[in-house]
């Protein structure tokens, strides 16, 4: 099935390629945020909903 889809149009083959290439960065960089954030800041945030005080 997707073999017909890349030879039935053009330009299919870049445009999976790219949307392949924009999720993985993508995916990648929420990683590396993820495993380079501050463990202390992500506690923080995560209380914000639940926390009465203005700080």
């Amino acid at each position: 099935m997707f073999r017909q889809f890349i030879t039935k149009i053009p330009g299919a083959d870049v445009y999976m390629v790219t949307s392949f290439l924009t999720f993985l960065v993508f995916f990648v960089l929420v990683g590396l945020y993820l495993a380079l954030v501050d463990r202390n800041h992500i506690k923080h945030i995560s209380r914000l909903p639940l926390d009465d005080s203005n700080d």
